[in-house]
């Protein structure tokens, strides 16, 4: 009887590539948000939590805190080092967010660290301010706690970053579902590779015109950042402000590289990554009770 376990008869079209998460990438999970919506809910535990420790219904894990959610996530998408990035400003709760994060049973399975501005930031500033303190780091992930996205995308999502000259690659999709943030706000080019159009938070519309042959599609959140290259980028943009300040990383960095002519890569989730910023939507997607 033959065993066919071990003949040579392999079609070599039929095989794959493992991808695994390069060993020192980071996740620069966001953290330090107000939650001003969610408190302005008529909601006791709202009005009093802070954001990223708003309990949220998960199927694997039960009710947990947002951060906690994401953090599990993240460890189990292979991370071994997590960057938590805080607030100085009160209403953030920065102390009892750090101090969950602290005593997340991650911790003990990954380097944790914790990266509070001294002044406000914007979330691009507060990146650049982490990564200061990660000079080793090959690739980083910049993710919003707050966000549902599947990780489990982010292993080929770096590596298809890594495989492109850009200091930046922003992870969106075109299938957004319900209740998405900003739908609709970006728009890439013909193949999809590069996003070529940012109107994340401006009050403007892009011409039906010059439209054509784009592929219109939906932040995720989740920025993929090659530290050197997008360190010198920030650097640069953050020259050219008349004084410093906050700075955002979907609203003002990114928008900006792209009318400077630097290329922000764009990869496709094809999935939704439900945003739990407001009331409905937490209670859409991550809030049954």
């Amino acid at each position: 009887m033959t065993d066919r376990s071990t003949t040579d008869t392999a079609v070599p079209y039929y095989s794959s590539a493992l991808v695994s998460l390069l060993t020192r990438a980071v996740a620069l999970v966001l953290a330090g948000g107000k939650g001003s919506r969610l408190r302005a809910a008529p909601d006791a535990e709202l009005q009093g939590t802070p954001k990223v420790l708003v309990p949220i219904d998960t199927p694997s894990s039960g009710r947990v805190p947002m951060l906690g959610h994401a953090l599990t996530q993240l460890t189990a998408a292979g991370f071994r080092r997590i960057a938590v990035l805080t607030s100085t400003d009160p209403a953030t709760g920065a102390e009892a967010v750090e101090a969950y994060a602290l005593t997340h049973p991650s911790a003990r399975q990954v380097e944790l660290t914790i990266h509070r501005e001294q002044h406000p930031l914007g979330t691009a500033g507060a990146a650049y301010a982490a990564l200061t303190h990660l000079p080793d780091t090959p690739a980083a992930v910049v993710l919003p706690a707050d966000t549902l996205y599947p990780t489990a995308l982010l292993p080929s999502a770096v590596a298809e970053h890594r495989s492109r000259p850009t200091a930046v690659t922003w992870t969106v999709t075109t299938a957004p579902g319900r209740c998405a943030q900003n739908a609709g706000r970006l728009f890439l080019d013909p193949d999809g590779r590069h996003v070529v159009h940012a109107l994340e938070g401006v009050d403007a519309t892009l011409p039906a015109g010059s439209r054509s042959g784009l592929r219109q599609a939906t932040s995720t959140g989740a920025v993929l950042l090659a530290p050197g290259p997008f360190r010198a980028l920030f650097e640069e943009y953050a020259r050219r402000l008349a004084c410093p300040g906050e700075a955002d990383l979907y609203r003002q960095f990114m928008p900006w590289a792209i009318s400077q002519g630097h290329p922000v890569g764009a990869f496709d989730i094809r999935t939704s990554a439900p945003d739990l910023g407001t009331p409905d939507r937490l209670a859409a997607f991550g809030r049954t009770a």
